[in-house]
């Protein structure tokens, strides 16, 4: 049956070959005007047609992909654009809290070691006061180790950061540099459950 299929389709493609020659040779060679035959010439002018279109088929589809492209391309960009996550404002930056970092101090000398030695405390006396490790001790955006005083921000997801270089990616991303999660969307929603709670 496939075969079948196949040599009728390679049939009809001949005969609309064979018919698009000849068909131009009757129509535009003088040999025939619309008295003769009516019925003939109007079929014979509707063949050329459809044939016209199918050879012309592949061309048209090119040029309509070569014209229309830069536009696809345009409107894509601008979706993209819109989708695109924008940057924090002023207010929800700086609405986020600060810490001081305090490196861990050696038992034996009384010295200070080195953050991505030992590490250190960030919130000293709060009730945020917590202890990192020397993996910890060292900013993500700008790869510099935590030095003693260096002021941190705190995001709502719990990763800090020197404030001086998140402040610059919320603004320009309002996204966790390093799990990815919403700032404004976990302040607002932070926000909002403290007031209900009052």
């Amino acid at each position: 049956m496939k075969t079948l299929m196949e040599y009728f389709k390679i049939s009809l493609d001949c005969f609309f070959a064979v018919w698009f020659v000849v068909g131009n040779v009757w129509i535009f060679g003088g040999h025939s005007s619309a008295d003769d035959a009516p019925n003939l010439y109007r079929l014979c002018i509707v063949f050329l047609v459809f044939s016209c279109i199918g050879y012309a088929m592949p061309f048209i589809l090119c040029s309509t992909i070569c014209c229309c492209l830069p536009c696809i391309i345009s409107i894509l960009e601008v979706r993209e654009d819109l989708t695109q996550n924008t940057g924090a404002t002023s207010e929800s930056i700086n609405a986020l809290p600060t810490f001081k970092f305090k490196m861990k101090k050696n038992k034996r000398s009384g010295e200070s070691h080195s953050a991505a030695a030992e590490g250190g405390i960030v919130a000293a006396g709060t009730e945020k006061e917590r202890v990192i490790t020397g993996e910890d001790a060292v900013c993500c955006i700008c790869l510099a180790k935590y030095e003693n005083n260096d002021e941190l921000r705190e995001l709502p997801c719990s990763h800090i950061f020197h404030k001086e270089c998140v402040d610059k990616w919320l603004k320009i991303n309002a996204l966790c540099p390093l799990c990815k999660s919403e700032v404004g969307e976990n302040l607002t929603r932070s926000n909002s459950g403290e007031d209900a709670s009052q």
